[in-house]
């Protein structure tokens, strides 16, 4: 069989993106702030595709405005602490329920285990939301 070169799409972006399922929470810095919770579907280091709860108005979140998101993370830090993965950037996509986002910087932070639910640490993962 042969495959016409000029038929498939080729991959725009320059870094691998990966098919992950964690809870966000995330707010809009714009003139009007918004603040909501959702999904990202895949992840990248520069950026990353998040799906909301709740319908995004195109005065929600804009394309350009100024995002930050805390990533649940799936991992627990030596075993026992859980982490998050916090991630400031900028709206480069959006839609009626999701927008893609990039990382303009990023850092990892340690959360409290008392701030989770006791059966959310199991053998030091932190089981995915779906």
């Amino acid at each position: 069989m042969i495959v016409d070169s000029q038929s498939i799409p080729a991959e725009r972006r320059l870094k691998f993106r990966y098919a992950l399922k964690l809870s966000v929470l995330f707010r809009s810095l714009s003139r009007s702030p918004f603040s909501a919770a959702g999904l990202a579907v895949n992840v990248s280091s520069s950026g990353a595709l998040v799906v909301s709860e709740h319908l995004l108005s195109q005065h929600d979140i804009r394309v350009g405005s100024a995002v930050e998101m805390t990533f649940e993370w799936p991992a627990l830090l030596d075993g026992k602490i859980p982490l998050q993965l916090f991630a400031a950037g900028q709206v480069v996509r959006r839609g009626t329920f999701e927008f893609a986002a990039t990382f303009e910087r990023y850092q990892f932070r340690t959360v409290r285990t008392s701030t989770l639910p006791r059966d959310r640490l199991r053998n030091g993962v932190v089981p995915w939301q779906a």
